[in-house]
């Protein structure tokens, strides 16, 4: 029984914090959100597949307080994190 009871949070878990993520995601943006911190990619891109391979990307550009609701948001690459900004802001 509590096999089941954990298997249920962790997928309502999961399934939140994607829904969650989602709400963030502009046209040709895709945003996830890790610790708190909102990772913003550009759509199909490699940044983007390195981060859902491995967690992390090698290179990391962040805005302290600059996203949605005062979040920190994060991205591999400065364009994409500056064009997302300025979008937002819009």
């Amino acid at each position: 029984m509590k096999r089941i009871a954990l298997t249920a949070m962790l997928f309502t878990s999961v399934f939140a914090t994607t829904v969650f993520a989602s709400q963030y995601d502009k046209p040709g943006f895709v945003t996830e959100v890790e610790d708190g911190r909102l990772w913003v990619f550009r759509a199909d891109s490699a940044e983007l597949k390195e981060f859902k391979a491995t967690g992390e990307p090698a290179k990391q550009f962040t805005e302290i307080g600059a996203g949605p609701d005062g979040m920190t948001v994060k991205s591999a690459d400065a364009q994409t994190l500056a064009d997302y900004l300025k979008l937002i802001k819009q």
